[in-house]
């Protein structure tokens, strides 16, 4: 009994700790009883010095849809690739890819007038490569995806047949997965379109009922009978290309991933913001405010976006937006065949990403890492990039306001008597 009732006390006076740590004036049960209580202040829109959105060089995109077509001079591919292919074969008598369509933008039309495709000639790809997007050129030669390293097939070489949202393209040669199985290289297929219109197909990621599916016939040897082969796809991806030139809007805060527009903004962090909340009876240790903003913690940091409803994410649709650090020195406001900034310019340091449904009217991006970084001096304050890391609703574009603001809770230095 004895051992009971100290076993309930133990776990009473560890409760009462745990709700002393984490009641509402210690939100983040930072330093116990007695240490200093977390502090929340505001960076308004007045401290944000420098605000542009800009057109990126390129995108790749692993989501649930895959978007296919045109919207004005914009242009978005399909990239397929199958693997777990079998190691030889004598006879491959059928051949057929069947996808699944998630919405239509004026594409009413779907069959092999409307849809192209091609063959990708030995290229190594991978869905989430990282050198999809560090290209500062549209024309994504060498090592970056172009038109030098696809080869089109020929509308007689496949059948498209369009039953409501379901796609079947039947292959009346099986070249190309002849070619796939016996090659070193199984690179896969590209699907788009030259007609205005565009449409999302789903990948692989959203379900294992909708996604791409490979089916074909085939013996392995001349005395095997015919085996029905069912594959998904290792990979797939949307990779979209631009024109020429990089669009740069000046204080607009627009974002976009087809085609991808990124937005850059920079903010002063003044340290009124953190002296002026202090309680009256904080000193700050021999008056030295610079080591005082080094050793501050910030326990959490909120960018607010407020959605201003022009070409705006459906309410039933999210977004995704994740920060990176700015380390160029200089950024390119005048040259319009280059990109505001490049890959080789930021640093994301892992960044989670911060995701809304746009229910609301604002949206929140967690900086916590970014004004943890910048206020202790670690990295200098060059700015920040949000990139868009979910397919938009269309190729259309979700502007905000321009009267951001960075939330911010912090925990000044603990000081002992």
């Amino acid at each position: 009994m004895n051992i009971g009732l100290r076993t309930v006390g133990i776990i009473m006076v560890i409760s009462l700790v745990m709700i002393s740590c984490t009641q509402k004036d210690n939100i983040v049960g930072t330093n116990g009883p007695g240490g200093p209580t977390p502090l929340s202040t505001t960076i308004d829109h007045t401290s944000f010095t420098e605000i542009y959105s800009y057109e990126d060089s390129c995108s790749y995109n692993n989501s649930n849809t895959m978007v296919i077509g045109n919207y004005e001079t914009e242009t978005s591919y399909g990239l397929l690739r199958f693997t777990s292919l079998p190691d030889t074969f004598s006879e491959i008598s059928s051949f057929n890819i069947s996808l699944e369509i998630k919405d239509r933008y004026n594409f009413d039309i779907v069959d092999n007038t409307t849809l192209k495709l091609a063959k990708i000639n030995d290229i190594e790809w991978y869905e989430n490569a990282t050198w999809w997007v560090t290209s500062d050129s549209t024309d994504w030669n060498e090592e970056h995806f172009s038109d030098a390293v696809y080869t089109d097939l020929l509308p007689e070489e496949y059948e498209i047949e369009c039953e409501e949202d379901s796609i079947n393209i039947i292959f009346s040669e099986t070249t190309i997965l002849e070619d796939w199985i016996n090659e070193d290289v199984n690179s896969g297929l590209v699907i788009y379109s030259d007609t205005d219109g565009f449409m999302e197909i789903y990948a692989s990621e959203y379900s294992t009922d909708e996604n791409p599916i490979l089916t074909f016939e085939y013996r392995e040897t001349e005395e095997d009978t015919l085996i029905t082969e069912t594959i998904a796809t290792c990979y797939d991806c949307t990779i979209y290309e631009t024109d020429s030139n990089y669009e740069k809007w000046q204080d607009e805060l627009k974002i976009s991933n087809i085609q991808p527009i990124n937005i850059y903004t920079k903010f002063d962090l003044l340290e009124s913001s953190f002296v002026n909340v202090l309680p009256d009876d904080y000193e700050i240790a021999d008056n030295d405010t610079a080591l005082f903003l080094q050793r501050i913690t910030i326990n959490r940091a909120e960018l607010v976006l407020n959605n201003n409803g022009i070409n705006a994410y459906p309410l039933n649709g999210s977004i995704y937006l994740s920060p990176y650090f700015v380390l160029a020195d200089t950024i390119n406001t005048d040259l319009p065949e280059f990109p505001l900034l490049s890959n080789d310019d930021l640093d994301d340091l892992y960044i989670s990403s911060s995701t809304d449904t746009l229910q609301s009217e604002q949206i929140t991006i967690d900086i916590t890492k970014v004004i943890q970084y910048y206020i202790s001096g670690e990295y200098e304050n060059k700015g920040i990039v949000l990139k868009s890391l979910n397919i938009n609703d269309n190729f259309i574009h979700t502007e905000f306001d321009l009267e951001p603001e960075i939330q911010i809770i912090f925990t000044p230095p603990y000081l002992e008597e």
